[in-house]
C-alpha cells in the first residue's frame, strides 16, 4: 500500500511538472510569433531592435522600465504587442526616467491586452516641444510599464495565469 501511494506520488509530481514546461515553452514560442507580428507592424520602417520584458503580476502595483535612445534626428517607430497579457496595463513614455522628479509624460495608453500599438518618435517629439519651452528634440525615451496589483496572485509562486509580458519592436525610417 505504501509503495503504490508512493509510486503515486511520483507519478504525479511528474505529470504536473511536465505540464509546467509544457506551458512555459508555449508561453515562449508565442512571445517569438507576437514578436514577428510586432516587427510586421513597423513596415515600411527598418528593424531596429526588440526588448521583450516579463512579469508577474502580483498583489502590488509594480512599474518597469525601458530605455531607449534615438539617435541623429531620425524618425523611429516602436510597436507594442501585448498578446501575451492575462490582465491590461498601463504604457507611460516619459522623457527622463522614473528617479527624475521634473520628467514629462508625453503619451499614454491602455487597452494594450492583446492588441498591438505602434507610435512615432515624430509624435513623442511633438508633445514633448508643446510640454516643455525652448525644447528641441529628444534624445531619449523611458517607457513605463504600470502593472496594476491583481488580487489574489501569488506572489511568491506565481501561476502561468499571473506571467505576462509586453513585446516591444522598433524600427527607423531610411
Amino acid at each position: 500500500m505504501k509503495k503504490t501511494l508512493t509510486t503515486l506520488a511520483i507519478f504525479g509530481l511528474v505529470v504536473l511538472f511536465a505540464q509546467t514546461a509544457s506551458n512555459l515553452t508555449e508561453f515562449k514560442e508565442n512571445i517569438a510569433t507576437q514578436k514577428a507580428e510586432a516587427k510586421d507592424e513597423l513596415k515600411p520602417y527598418r528593424f531596429d531592435g526588440s526588448k521583450v520584458t516579463y512579469f508577474n503580476f502580483k498583489t502590488y502595483k509594480q512599474t518597469k522600465e525601458v530605455e531607449i535612445y534615438l539617435f541623429n534626428n531620425t524618425d523611429y517607430r516602436f510597436s507594442f504587442n501585448g498578446k501575451s497579457l492575462p490582465n491590461d496595463i498601463t504604457i507611460q513614455i516619459y522623457d527622463k526616467d522614473k528617479t527624475q522628479a521634473n520628467r514629462v509624460l508625453l503619451t499614454e495608453f491602455n487597452g494594450i491586452q492583446g492588441k498591438n500599438k505602434v507610435i512615432e518618435s515624430s509624435a513623442l517629439n511633438e508633445a514633448y516641444k508643446s510640454k516643455k519651452s525652448n525644447a528641441t528634440r529628444l534624445k531619449r525615451v523611458f517607457v513605463d510599464y504600470v502593472i496594476p496589483a491583481t488580487p489574489g496572485a501569488e506572489n511568491k509562486k506565481p501561476t502561468m495565469k499571473e506571467r505576462g509580458a509586453i513585446i516591444l519592436v522598433m524600427g527607423y525610417k531610411n
